[in-house]
């Protein structure tokens, strides 16, 4: 078989292409896209989160690898990064001494307009000479690919 006509070989070279231009792009702020990934969630779970106690719950690590899909090590690996950066900073969790709360620095907070610029404009590379409705099609399609696999 043709690795053209495999769907799975297909989605898998889109996303580690899209992946590899994005750090390229932001090399320059010296984070990965992983890294990005994370900053990106923490964002917007502090962002969306109404009381100190749905941060408690939302923005631990552990709450973090689930919300990605990723593995809790992985997770764990990628904050020390952050924090040593300067991107995030920890805080003890008051319900649970074994847990901490990951937050963002100012730093981050100052630099998401410009990180989510860079991932705009791979994402205008990845899409470019689709139609606008061609776009939201392979977006729906791709949500479907994901619930399959979530449930």
């Amino acid at each position: 078989m043709e690795h053209t006509d495999n769907l799975g070989y297909q989605i898998n070279k889109a996303a580690r292409m899209t992946k590899w231009d994005l750090n390229n792009a932001l090399s320059k702020f010296g984070i990965t896209s992983a890294q990005w990934g994370l900053i990106r969630d923490i964002c917007k779970t502090e962002q969306m989160c109404n009381s100190e106690e749905e941060q408690l719950q939302m923005l631990t690590p552990a709450a973090i690898a689930e919300r990605l899909h990723a593995d809790r090590p992985t997770v764990s690996c990628i904050l020390e990064k952050l924090v040593n950066q300067g991107w995030t900073y920890r805080v003890s969790n008051p319900k649970d001494r074994r847990s901490q709360i990951i937050l963002l620095t100012d730093k981050a907070k100052e630099l998401i307009p410009s990180l989510e610029h860079l991932s705009e404009v791979t994402l205008e590379k990845a899409t470019k000479g689709f139609e606008q409705n061609e776009v939201e099609q392979l977006k729906r399609y791709l949500v479907r690919v994901i619930d399959n696999l979530s449930s």
